[in-house]
């Protein structure tokens, strides 16, 4: 199954955008929803405390009036008093009415229920025409009445302080719902911006992770991009450009083979020849032709190097593993190597410190043997006469570690990452006694890459070139 792919990466941003702001929108919707209920619950509780406490008020009122009014007419018996009495009977009877509708106790309820029920049974004995004991039984329990009025007046206001902490509760209870609906919501929204910007760097990071292996020489490894649909047709342009760049690159290789193999006909036929001449086989030479016989011979030699040095950084840069792997001492190669240059060293008065631990490795011994014949090839160019190169070996049980130091000029920090890069030469390079190809350093990088080490230029405080050889001997042992 394969999940729906937008046209574009305008699109999926849109779409991320999008999807982050719900979990924002339901944040604030929620938000909306419980201010409504909180605004709707302290307007009720505003209203039940006022409205309680002013019809509490107002029936004690009533009941103190018609208790006056009813005392009158006992005395009088005028019939404007008992119309104020009727009058205030059917008020309490609203007012009562009106107060068993709020939220009180139990308790209150059953108070303004005996209310109700004892004014009812008092209002026909205080309206009735006869005097006499029944009547000023009845005037006497007004008492009552209004003890349970100032019961219910106690309660109203009760009720007002009820109201405030059943709001406080219910702000709190809903202050605590936010606050997790919040956190919810906030993790939702962490999550989709977690999978939006998963789902928006993986092309990107997948185009760049294509261009770094292209930058490297790698054109075998397919560029694959998943994502939009404008990324993936990129990737597919990347991968166009690779199989193009694999087909240039077979075809320089093939290139440099077969001029190698050109070149080296007719500069063995030279060599031969200067050899013939060397050796006065056709006839005695003079001292001075003598000395042309060995500049030919010698530059001759040097043009065979350079050929070599460009094939060699050819295969190098197939990164194949060393093909032979034999055991070897690592501190022998190194004296080896020293004593192949010991006619230039003679001729030049250099010295060579060598300090060498004895070490044992495996691996491909032509291979490190040229990466430690470049460096010291180096070092010998740019050595001053009559100074020292000091080569130091030294190992523990996962590394072997070879110092080479020089007293030449050194060479500049800003030309310290770049002088491993094939036909790189620094300004100090033209001042040796041969200009080379700047395949040197390169070549022993690519070597050094497939031992699995490392080749680094130190820093040298102005004292001369320091290189740094590293083997990782678990790789090659």
């Amino acid at each position: 199954m394969k999940f729906y792919r937008p046209k574009s990466f305008l699109i999926l941003l849109l779409a991320g955008f999008i999807f982050v702001a719900f979990p924002l929108l339901a944040a604030l919707a929620s938000s909306a929803y419980f201010m409504e209920k909180i605004t709707t619950q302290s307007t009720q509780a505003v209203f039940w405390a006022a409205d309680s406490a002013r019809e509490s008020r107002s029936l004690l009122e009533l009941l103190v009036e018609q208790e006056r009014q009813a005392r009158i007419y006992n005395i009088f018996a005028e019939p404007e008093h008992l119309a104020e009495i009727e009058n205030k009977h059917e008020k309490i009877g609203e007012i009562l009415i009106t107060l068993a509708a709020f939220p009180f106790a139990d308790s209150v309820k059953d108070s303004i229920g005996k209310l109700r029920s004892l004014e009812a049974e008092l209002f026909p004995l205080i309206t009735s025409t006869s005097k006499g004991k029944e009547r000023k039984e009845a005037l006497d329990q007004y008492i009552e009445l209004n003890m349970l009025a100032q019961e219910i007046k106690e309660a109203s206001y009760s009720l007002m302080f009820q109201e405030t902490a059943n709001l406080q509760k219910s702000a709190f209870r809903y202050q605590k719902r936010m606050f997790w609906l919040t956190c919810i919501l906030f993790f939702v929204s962490l999550i989709l911006i977690s999978i939006f910007a998963f789902l928006l760097v993986r092309p990107i990071r997948q185009i760049d992770k294509s261009i770094i292996r292209l930058g490297e020489g790698d054109f075998v490894t397919p560029v694959a991009v998943s994502g939009p649909r404008d990324l993936e047709f990129l990737g597919t342009k990347l991968d166009w450009l690779r199989e193009r760049l694999a087909e240039l690159e077979k075809d320089k290789n093939k290139f440099v083979a077969h001029i190698s193999h050109e070149l080296k006909t007719p500069l063995a036929s030279i060599r031969e020849g200067s050899g013939l001449l060397g050796e006065e086989v056709v006839g005695p030479l003079t001292s001075q032709q003598k000395e042309v016989v060995k500049i030919l011979t010698n530059n001759s030699r040097l043009l065979q190097t350079l050929i070599e040095n460009i094939v060699n950084f050819n295969m190098a840069q197939a990164r194949h593993h060393p093909p032979n792997k034999e055991r070897f001492s690592l501190d022998q190669l190194i004296a080896e190597v020293v004593e192949s240059h010991k006619p230039v060293l003679l001729a030049n008065d250099l010295h060579v410190i060598r300090h060498l631990a004895p070490t044992p490795i495996r691996g491909d011994r032509d291979q490190i043997r040229t990466i430690i014949d470049n460096i010291v090839s180096n070092a010998i160019k740019h050595s001053p006469n009559e100074s020292d190169i000091t080569i130091t070996l030294k190992n523990d049980s996962d590394k072997a570690i070879i110092d080479i130091m020089d007293c030449g000029p050194g060479i500049p920090a800003e030309e310290r990452s770049k002088i491993f890069r094939p036909f790189f030469q620094g300004k100090n390079g033209q001042k040796g006694r041969v200009k080379g190809t700047g395949l040197g350093l390169a070549i022993a990088s690519e070597y050094m890459a497939n031992h699995h080490g490392t080749v680094e230029a130190m820093p040298d405080n102005g004292q001369g070139a320091h290189f740094r050889l590293t083997f990782p001997m678990e790789k090659i042992s």
